[in-house]
């Protein structure tokens, strides 16, 4: 089984970025007024008499739901969600795989740039995919630092927002990729989506490395042949590598094989890392927050200069994505999949979901706004139809808007959803005043 990857001794976990980076500005006491606002309207939704909870109990109202329920909003979310996503990740890297070797292949064919494009589409569908994965990094996916049961899977995989394509040419320039212990020796930012991203969409003579670098001889040496046909072998490496630890993962999660599931729907019981049902639900709820301190400040308020990280907006190198023009469709799949954690499977009727908790709590209407602003995100980042990039420089308006619509799903989870429901703040999001 494939292990986390090697990364930076002194380099946190990309998937949680700190606080501190996507701070807001503005001193201590501009942010006081709104919050109190917002914890007081968050504190209607929870305090609101117990006679008026789903079965009439005043249990539901103190406790976020009764504890039957909450086992099997938990079964639901790993069952129902996680399991089937994993292994639709699998079916997408392997996908993926098969695509760039044909790439590979094909330059002895002269069929190169047909099976280029669909190499290219075969790794927007994995990012795709792994782009709902982002909003469930749970247990081996998650960050060992911040997670109960955190086994640093995801970085492996995608290592947004620490991306460095020096590390990448460089790689290519010394074929470093070709050695046994590539993985193993190299920083992740020099394998994964991002890193094959780069391979597949970029074909330009240069290298991106500063001169400090010393990289112009080793580079320089080969021609625009040599270097193109490095880049396909190189891909090759980074497409296989991508479907096993797609592989790995749906291993851990599935039943008929780690059952990590099992572990999550099951708190308290042997083999689990979760002591009781609301610490579990307390993990998903931080893989979920996702969306607020990633997708939301870090894919678009830093960038466009709404928080801290930008001092000439619009950072559109800051942007993700930016070779594959596949940003939007990712922020898009990160609704997508939050969407499904919400409702504990992709048909509500048959799943038991975070929703089911609200209702359960007299608090339906939390779960209706938040679905339906999800929703309306989803169709804001629909009407973009550039790269994410060319829009935040051409109608700057357009990406705040959409900035504005993930926010509105983001004040929901912060404030009414968390409170009616007694969830935990994750502390990374503990002093966002936005």
């Amino acid at each position: 089984m494939i292990g986390p990857a090697a990364r930076p001794p002194d380099e946190p976990t990309t998937a949680m970025p700190t606080t501190s980076r996507y701070a807001t500005s503005g001193s201590s006491l501009s942010w006081l007024l709104p919050c109190a606002m917002v914890c007081a309207g968050a504190l209607g939704w929870a305090c609101q008499d117990p006679a008026d909870s789903a079965d009439g109990s005043a249990e539901g109202a103190e406790d976020g739901g009764n504890m039957l329920l909450r086992q099997a909003v938990l079964d639901s979310v790993a069952n129902n969600v996680i399991v089937p996503q994993t292994v639709a990740f699998e079916d997408a890297t392997d996908s993926l795989r098969t695509a760039v070797r044909t790439y590979v292949e094909a330059s002895d064919t002269g069929a190169v740039e047909s099976t280029l494009l669909a190499a290219q589409q075969a790794w927007r569908e994995a990012m795709t995919q792994g782009q709902r994965l982002e909003v469930m990094q749970l247990g081996p996916a998650a960050p060992s630092l911040v997670a109960i049961g955190g086994e640093d899977r995801r970085d492996a995989v995608y290592s947004w927002p620490t991306v460095d394509t020096c590390s990448v040419d460089r790689a290519l320039a010394e074929q470093a990729y070709a050695a046994d212990d590539f993985f193993t020796t190299q920083l992740v930012w020099a394998h994964g989506l991002d890193a094959l991203e780069y391979l597949l969409f970029v074909h330009d003579a240069d290298h991106t490395c500063p001169t400090q670098v010393q990289l112009d001889s080793a580079w320089d040496a080969l021609s625009f042949e040599q270097v193109e046909q490095q880049r396909r072998a190189y891909a090759q490496v980074l497409a296989d590598q991508l479907a096993s630890q797609a592989s790995a993962l749906a291993t851990r999660w599935s039943p008929q094989g780690d059952d990590f599931a099992s572990a999550l729907a099951n708190p308290g019981q042997a083999g689990s890392p979760y002591a009781n049902e609301l610490e579990a639900l307390d993990e998903v709820f931080r893989a979920m927050f996702y969306l607020d301190k990633q997708t939301k400040d870090g894919k678009l308020g830093a960038p466009l200069g709404l928080v801290d990280g930008c001092a000439a907006a619009p950072c559109t190198d800051q942007m993700e994505s930016p070779w594959s023009g596949h940003a939007t469709a990712s922020i898009i799949a990160n609704l997508q999949g939050l969407r499904l954690m919400i409702q504990g499977g992709p048909d509500p009727d048959q799943a038991d979901g975070f929703d089911d908790l609200l209702q359960e709590v007299g608090q339906g209407d939390v779960a209706d706004d938040l679905l339906r602003r999800i929703d309306t995100a989803i169709s804001v980042a629909e009407g973009i139809d550039v790269s994410l990039q060319e829009s935040a420089v051409a109608s700057p308006e357009r990406v705040t808007a959409l900035h504005t619509a993930v926010k509105d799903v983001t004040d929901i989870l912060k404030g009414p959803f968390v409170m009616a429901l007694m969830l935990t703040i994750p502390a990374e999001g503990a002093g966002d005043n936005d």
